[in-house]
């Protein structure tokens, strides 16, 4: 039987896919041209979407994949209802001078927000050498009108928080990252002998929750302590309601990433960006995939050092003649049980276990989860204890109120000196509560990807 939350993100998935159906929908019935109805559309996904990311506080990928798709949803419905309600152009009136017309309200009323005009005051203060400077100092070339410096600004990430040492398991990926990129940086001189690329490329598949982007994060971390710059684009950043715009985005990044190289480009959700061109009824899909195909070749000749990454749910969906120019594949799958092991002693860390049940049964117990899931579980187990130790070991004053100090001291102690501990009990009642993901469908689509390879 369905937990609620499995019943509560079934539902919200359910109606968010159904907002975005019907907006599509309407935007091709009206020519795509934009509509009322397809705005409205947007906005009750969006809405959806924040739902979503309110349930998930707790799950950082889910939270991030969420988060995103309600901004790209604003960002649509916004893009639509400045369409549908242009800024009125500002003339003096033709009997006033222009003197007057500089003291009027209408002249020095501030530009409407919106994207496009943004970009052009970029594109205005581009130096004579051809850069435009934010406020920040942030420098580029590849700023205009459709694409802001702004905007180019924040696809350049901070270096992540963790290395590839943080992460858990996934042995034969970071062999493959250690053999293919990492101990190949720096051999200039032999790859020029040989002719070999500078450009190197990979495409990580597999379930959702299998630690895909935690993992990227760690190569680009890895890769900034050795001079990268780290470039991360989502769906949100290259969809627009806006015709062209989007090849835009991408023509825009990938010379930016020629620009700055060594570089990382990091595209997650990849499908949505580069999808299967072949029976896509979506005139703009299919002018994005080119974009992307495009600009690929372009870093390719540019013969610079770039680091290509992209992360797919479902690599049967991205577009086959982009799959042919990528260089690596690299499959990410659900944790082995040694993993789940590893994974559970090093987040139940500092807590005991009673006598006759340990990690190896939960790991034993728990095939087919992701670290999403993984992660959940461990989560619900450290709250049940955190309150059943409350319950136990708190410390009151004379009047019967809780002294919270001192009460949180008892119960740090507590679970430190194993009087409360992880049970079979808890263990067995969170995972009633708190469900592995349904993976059936995926883990079919990722085969069938595999056998047609």
């Amino acid at each position: 039987m369905n937990t609620y939350y499995e019943k509560e993100m079934s539902e919200l998935c359910r109606d968010y896919n159904s907002f975005i159906s019907q907006a599509e929908n309407t935007n091709r019935r009206n020519n795509y041209a934009p509509t009322p109805e397809e705005f409205q559309c947007y906005m009750k996904a969006a809405e959806t979407a924040r739902k979503i990311v309110n349930i998930n506080s707790a799950q950082k990928h889910v939270y991030k994949q969420w988060s995103e798709r309600a901004a790209m949803c604003e960002k649509k419905a916004m893009n639509i209802y400045r369409m549908l309600n242009p800024e009125p152009e500002k003339k003096p009136h033709p009997s006033a001078s222009s003197a007057e017309s500089a003291d009027s309200p209408d002249a020095n009323a501030p530009a409407p927000s919106s994207a496009p005009q943004n970009a052009a005051s970029s594109k205005a203060a581009k130096d004579e050498a051809g850069y435009t400077t934010t406020a920040s100092g942030f420098r580029t070339r590849n700023a205009s009108e459709e694409v802001s410096a702004e905007t180019i600004e924040k696809w350049y990430m901070d270096p992540p928080d963790h290395t590839l040492d943080d992460v858990v398991g996934m042995d034969e990926m970071k062999k493959i990252i250690k053999e293919e990129l990492l101990d190949n940086i720096g051999w200039d001189e032999t790859d020029d002998f040989l002719k070999i690329s500078k450009l190197k490329s990979f495409l990580f598949y597999g379930p959702f929750g299998t630690g895909k982007s935690y993992f990227i994060e760690a190569v680009a971390r890895e890769l900034m302590d050795k001079g990268f710059k780290f470039m991360q684009l989502t769906g949100a950043d290259v969809h627009d309601s806006y015709v062209g715009v989007g090849e835009k985005v991408v023509k825009t990044a990938f010379k930016e990433a020629v620009d700055n190289a060594p570089c990382i480009m990091y595209f997650d959700e990849f499908e949505s960006m580069c999808a299967e061109r072949e029976g896509s009824t979506e005139g703009h899909e299919k002018r994005l995939s080119v974009a992307f195909m495009e600009s690929y070749n372009l870093i390719k000749n540019s013969n610079k050092p770039i680091v290509f990454l992209a992360a797919t749910n479902y690599p049967d969906r991205v577009e086959h003649a982009m799959l042919s120019r990528i260089i690596t594949f690299v499959p990410v799958p659900l944790p082995s049980e040694e993993v789940r092991l590893d994974y559970f002693n090093k987040a139940l860390k500092g807590l005991s276990f009673e006598s006759g049940f340990d990690s190896e049964y939960m790991a034993d117990s728990t095939d087919n989860y992701s670290f999403r899931d993984l992660a959940r579980t461990t989560d619900k187990i450290k709250i049940t204890i955190k309150n059943e130790a409350r319950q136990k070991f708190s410390v009151y004053d004379s009047e019967g109120r809780i002294m919270q100090k001192e009460s949180d001291e008892a119960v740090r102690q507590a679970m430190e000196n194993g009087s409360i501990c992880v049970t079979k009990e808890i263990f067995d009642n969170t995972q009633k509560i708190v469900t592995p993901e349904k993976k059936s469908d995926i883990l079919a689509s990722i085969q069938a990807f595999e056998e047609k390879r």
